[in-house]
């Protein structure tokens, strides 16, 4: 081998052994390994399909968390952002306005949503948690009132049942699953390319050291959750679509599993730390584990608990990779 060729693959080692993510996929290539042998039914493609399917919609979420993670920041409202986005953009269309002005009305709101809680987690001051989490009871409330607790039904139109990955545009290829490959890589070229990415990272490692280096830290945490709240208005109009209908309570719990896949891929609650990619192993760690304790019949009173312990699971997986990389040398991230 080549000097040349040896430095590449070094350098390639170092770069996989310094992402956790790959700890996380170490974990899951094993589960699914396990699974295909003791569960006939796991490894079809119907059922595997339904696991790309569902995991788009936490996927979308975890992009987001992990934006306002890495800047320094926590959302906990972006479950009922979700759920209030899906009913705009379900009223809409049942009030006979087109699709595009649906969505776009979703995602007005959730923009909308993002920015007001920026604005007062930078200029009031008041902490991310008390913010978001007065939000999270504002929206989901919201909701609630204006549905008056009924489902909102009847919206769904032929293109939309494309949006909601119902209808398949080549093969098993569905939007959904185009779309969340395209933001992600646009979110993950942004954030690691782009010079105003770079100070995301800037933000949330140091405020203090960022604000002296010239960084508008306000901007960046406004933008933040801005973005937080966009991606939660596009699973909100991707769950619409995907379930076809919005009941009233569809966004609760979701803020939850948005934490969890950034957090199981590798984002830090003390910022500038996580990466796209790891957000979407995260969501595919949660939703295969949802699925793995559906085939095996296990009980709804202990499915929070397993899932409870898959998560600390993936965390020692992380930690375990990373414990790999400084053993090897690899300096971690």
């Amino acid at each position: 081998m080549t000097t040349i060729g040896a430095e590449r693959v070094s350098a390639l080692r170092i770069r996989v052994l310094r992402d956790p993510s790959f700890g996380i996929l170490a974990l899951l290539v094993v589960a699914v390994a396990v699974m295909s042998f003791a569960e006939p039914t796991f490894a079809t493609a119907g059922n595997l399909t339904n696991i790309v399917n569902a995991m788009i919609t936490v996927s979308f979420l975890a992009i987001g968390m992990t934006v306002v993670l890495i800047a320094g920041g926590l959302d906990l409202s972006v479950g009922s952002v979700m759920g209030l986005s899906a009913g705009v953009a379900a009223s809409c269309l049942n009030n006979g306005l087109p699709l595009a002005v649906a969505f776009l009305a979703a995602l007005g709101v959730g923009a909308g949503i993002g920015l007001i809680n920026g604005l007062l987690v930078t200029k009031l001051g008041i902490p991310d948690f008390i913010v978001t989490l007065a939000m999270l009871g504002l929206a989901g409330g919201f909701l609630l009132y204006w549905t008056a607790g009924v489902p909102i039904l009847g919206y769904m139109t032929e293109p939309y049942y494309y949006v909601g990955g119902l209808r398949r545009i080549l093969g098993p290829i569905t939007v959904p699953m185009v779309l969340v490959l395209v933001v992600g890589v646009a979110v993950s070229v942004f954030l690691r390319r782009t010079a105003l990415g770079v100070k995301f990272y800037a933000v949330g490692s140091s405020p203090t050291g960022a604000m002296h280096a010239g960084i508008r830290v306000d901007r960046i945490k406004i933008g933040a959750y801005v973005i937080s709240g966009l991606m939660a208005a596009v699973a909100g109009i991707h769950i619409a679509g995907r379930t076809t209908t919005v009941p009233p309570l569809i966004g609760n719990g979701y803020e939850i599993s948005a934490i969890a896949a950034a957090v199981i891929g590798g984002a830090s609650l003390s910022g500038g730390k996580g990466r796209v990619i790891g957000a979407l192993v995260g969501a595919l760690t949660l939703t295969l584990t949802r699925n793995i304790i559906n085939l095996t019949g296990v009980e709804s009173s202990w499915q929070a608990v397993v899932t409870g312990l898959v998560l600390i699971l993936a965390i020692l997986a992380n930690q375990a990779w990373s414990g790999i990389a400084r053993s090897v040398g690899a300096p971690r991230r």
